[in-house]
């Protein structure tokens, strides 16, 4: 056809996925509940047990009052400024990986979000108490808090969703 305009070539590879704005609020509010039910749970710790004190719930369980300015399982004890940190990296690359490619499966994001609110509940232990607050606390296991738990959470949720990425069952949702 004479005097129609030139069609371009398609580039290589298929288009990068976009993420909607509800999508951005969802990961935003998930990691937002995270810090608050982190935060609140230890501010409630904290004026209910003294440090060092423990309250028995059944013979495997406790709440326990306990200040940890090491890391996971009080190792690194004492750097909790090194710590403080490495905590804002950790924050930084979560945010960068969440937008930079953009992810559209819904288990990253969950986990991302998960580590992203944990992350940040206990930095800001770290910056206002000098130390973390752990008190959940299995016999034989290091206690640990809200925030742990949904750091682990979400790093399973990202690895089951790597590992499983061709998955029908993950692929539905």
């Amino acid at each position: 056809m004479a005097g129609a305009a030139p069609v371009p070539e398609a580039e290589s590879g298929p288009p990068a996925p976009r993420l909607s704005g509800r999508r951005h609020l969802a990961f935003l509010g998930v990691a937002a509940v995270v810090v608050a039910f982190d935060q609140i749970t230890k501010v409630i710790v904290r004026a209910s047990l003294e440090l060092g004190e423990r309250e028995q719930l059944a013979q495997f369980f406790s709440f326990s009052h306990v200040a940890n300015d090491g890391g996971a399982f009080g190792i690194f004890g004492g750097a909790n400024t090194i710590l403080a940190v490495s905590a804002v990296v950790a924050i930084a690359i979560v945010v960068a990986y969440y937008f930079w490619p953009p992810l559209n499966h819904w288990l990253i994001r969950s986990g991302l979000a998960l580590i992203l609110g944990g992350a940040v509940g206990n930095l800001l232990d770290r910056i206002y108490q000098g130390h973390v607050t752990d008190f959940v606390d299995f016999i034989h296991f290091p206690a640990f808090n809200v925030a742990d738990a949904a750091i682990n959470v979400g790093v399973a949720g990202v690895i089951i969703a790597i590992l499983f990425s061709e998955s029908r069952w993950l692929r539905r949702w």
